[in-house]
């Protein structure tokens, strides 16, 4: 009998210890790994460019934790052209037509690097000349950042949108090309699913080659969607039956590419576009409904915009996030700078009426906009706590603050708000308003939030073209063929990311620029 009671308590006491040894909470699997970005130094073909290049050092390293990154799109202006010349990709550089813009420049969260490495050491690929391994620590979401109020917005009453399980691909220091839907005139209107993955897979080639590390991909421009989503319609550059956003996380990850789905959360269709917008989505409805056209969606020269006074919008724009961050592993979510389309208070007067607030139209709209701002940094946390929201407003900060309401001091300083900023600093060093060294160090000091991350936009649109909104410093980017370049090398100091807007402009750009964009290519590689 003794020896049977023995017997079982070592049964017992074995299992005890398995169990406990078996309870490993929030850590990564062994195919996961810290590494640095891709070394700027190597001069990579594109067509030898691969995932396992970017993550060679896997079997050489012993890491056990990472962690995910506070890092992170923008086109600057509505002015952009959406007439450019739409043309089959070819592994060749070829050219089309570049944007115009419209400025207003001469008015007066805790991070680390995360890569994923499902891959091994090619076999021309040593120990000697992989990538060196960084092992860090998995921050932990503070309790704080998630509302439990009951005014929360997540999710949406009619809504469920499960938890996402995938652990993000982040980098300490984002180094990033914004991919636009003037992009996708080319690469995805009238092309069929092999077509625009062949072309899409070419524009990450690049991208990686230059020695970036993240993509800014724009799914949502219009209230729209270019992703399988039950919350908006198909966005019209999508005219094929495939899904752009899917291929895009796969063509991304496959080269260890970071990837953060770009959204315009508030700017909707022009009024002749609304009047076909579907009625089987919420905005079709308020848009034929009277009692909310001009309430939940308002009027702005001509171009609909959602409010973001009401709760019902902001649930919405909550609810297209969930719905991509859940179904999809994208490892951020980022919105640009189109928030109040107008000072008009006309706009939304019924609404601050209503409001009974004693907070001044100004006020009261930077209020609305940090609101909306927090929900949808809740909404990506709780979504998936280590994927990543940021923001990328304009340059100017005043311009940010007083005509569109913008609250750039709060959200560069206060958790809970954004795990990056990504100011569009699309000026050059001899700017006359704002020179490109002092803005990027004014936006450095507003950064004081130990966990939001600095990401400097650079306009890469405007290589050898004449900045007619700098002053003295107009011909610059005629004159001068390194700016990007020292531009990028700048953001060395302040250690802060940097993204370039946009990849046609880097990589395809017009005739008549060419030669000074090829140039500014030549010196981004050395």
């Amino acid at each position: 009998m003794k020896k049977i009671l023995i017997s079982i308590l070592s049964v017992m006491i074995s299992t005890a210890l398995i169990c406990g040894c078996s309870q490993v909470t929030d850590e990564l699997p062994d195919s996961y790994y810290e590494t640095d970005v891709i070394s700027e130094t190597e001069s990579l073909p594109v067509t030898a460019f691969s995932e396992q290049s970017v993550t060679a050092a896997s079997e050489t390293s012993t890491a056990s934790e990472t962690v995910i990154s506070k890092a992170q799109t923008s086109e600057t202006s509505e002015s952009a052209s959406e007439s450019e010349a739409a043309s089959p990709l070819s592994e060749a550089v070829t050219t089309v037509p570049t944007e115009t813009e419209t400025e207003t420049e001469t008015s007066p969260e805790t991070s680390s690097e995360t890569v994923f490495i499902p891959g091994t050491l090619p076999p021309e690929t040593t120990a000697a000349t992989a990538p060196s391994i960084t092992v860090v620590t998995i921050p932990t979401l503070p309790e704080s950042t998630v509302s439990t109020s009951s005014e929360s917005l997540l999710p949406a009453a009619d809504s469920y949108y499960p938890q996402s399980g995938y652990y993000p691909l982040n980098f300490d220091r984002q180094k990033a090309v914004w991919v636009s839907y003037l992009e996708f005139d080319r690469i995805m209107r009238n092309a069929d699913e092999a077509e625009f993955t062949k072309a899409l897979n070419a524009c990450f080639d690049n991208i990686a080659a230059l020695g970036c590390n993240t993509v800014y991909f724009q799914v949502r421009v219009y209230g729209d969607a270019y992703y399988q989503s039950s919350l908006f319609p198909k966005g019209d550059r999508l005219t094929g039956d495939y899904d752009p956003l899917e291929i895009a996380v796969k063509s991304a990850h496959d080269r260890g590419l970071s990837i953060h789905a770009w959204i315009n959360p508030m700017r909707l269709m022009t009024d002749a576009q609304m009047k076909s917008y579907p009625e089987s989505y919420k905005i079709g409805k308020w848009y034929n409904d009277p009692a909310v056209n001009g309430k939940y969606i308002g009027n702005s020269s001509g171009r609909w915009y959602l409010n973001p006074a009401y709760a019902e919008t902001v649930s919405l724009i909550c609810d297209g996030i969930s719905e991509i961050v859940t179904a999809y592993n994208v490892d951020g979510i980022q919105i640009d700078d189109y928030f109040y389309p107008t000072t008009d208070p006309s706009f939304d007067s019924a609404a601050y009426a209503a409001s009974g607030t004693s907070l001044s139209l100004e006020d009261w709209r930077r209020d609305n906009v940090t609101k909306m701002v927090k929900k949808m940094y809740e909404t990506v946390h709780s979504a998936n706590p280590r994927a990543l929201f940021g923001i990328s407003p304009q340059g100017n900060t005043d311009n940010n603050y007083n005509d569109l309401y913008a609250d750039i001091y709060t959200w560069c300083s206060t958790s809970g708000c954004c795990d990056y900023i990504c100011p569009q600093i699309y000026f050059g060093f001899d700017n006359a308003a704002l020179p490109y060294a002092e803005t990027v160090d004014k936006w450095d000091k507003l950064v004081t939030a130990s966990d939001v991350k600095l990401v400097i936009g650079l306009a890469a649109y405007k290589s050898g073209t004449e900045d007619k909104y700098a002053g003295a410093g107009s011909s610059e980017w005629i004159n001068s063929t390194d700016i990007l370049a020292r531009q990028r090398d700048l953001t060395d100091i302040y250690n802060a990311g940097y993204a370039f807007f946009r990849y046609d402009s880097l990589f395809l750009p017009d005739p008549a620029v060419a030669a000074s964009v090829n140039a500014e290519l030549d010196n981004l590689r050395k």
